[in-house]
């Protein structure tokens, strides 16, 4: 049976901390998670990286084509050639989900809708620092979240 998990940008960014020049915020356990997501000799681990969090990396903290073309390189690629990380859209199901987030109880940006989406609609827990989503998500308690 799979450990799936899905991340958020804030998490990615902080994991990936050295190349995007941040201190290193992420707990022990979500990086242990993300660790062992991305180890193949924990196969039973499963990362899901929804596509607006790449979008948000190249929009937000990749300026220059150098840094762009680098992350490429050294984060991507490696990622995208790794058989236990997702790369997920925003396809019908998510959208439905998003639709459906009630923001009575916190008004979240959409990207991070998206992200919350993502996670709720494949009933994963969310690697998440983002403290709007981690406020959502500790008064609706839909879904298990890591800090």
């Amino acid at each position: 049976m799979h450990q799936i998990f899905v991340i958020d940008t804030v998490s990615f960014i902080n994991y990936f901390n050295d190349f995007f020049e941040e201190k290193r915020m992420l707990s022990k356990k979500a990086s242990e998670i993300i660790d062992r997501c991305l180890n193949p000799d924990f196969e039973n681990y499963k990362l899901i990286v929804p596509s607006i969090v790449l979008v948000e990396i190249f929009e937000k903290q990749l300026r220059t084509d150098e840094k762009a073309e680098q992350f490429k390189f050294t984060i991507l690629k490696p990622l995208l050639d790794n058989l236990d990380v997702e790369i997920k859209g925003f396809e019908r199901e998510v959208l439905q989900v998003f639709c459906g987030i009630d923001d009575s109880i916190v008004k979240l940006e959409n990207h991070d809708k998206i992200i919350l989406s993502s996670a709720l609609q494949m009933q994963a827990p969310i690697i998440t620092k983002d403290g709007e989503i981690q406020k959502y998500l500790n008064k609706s308690q839909e879904i298990e979240h890591f800090f």
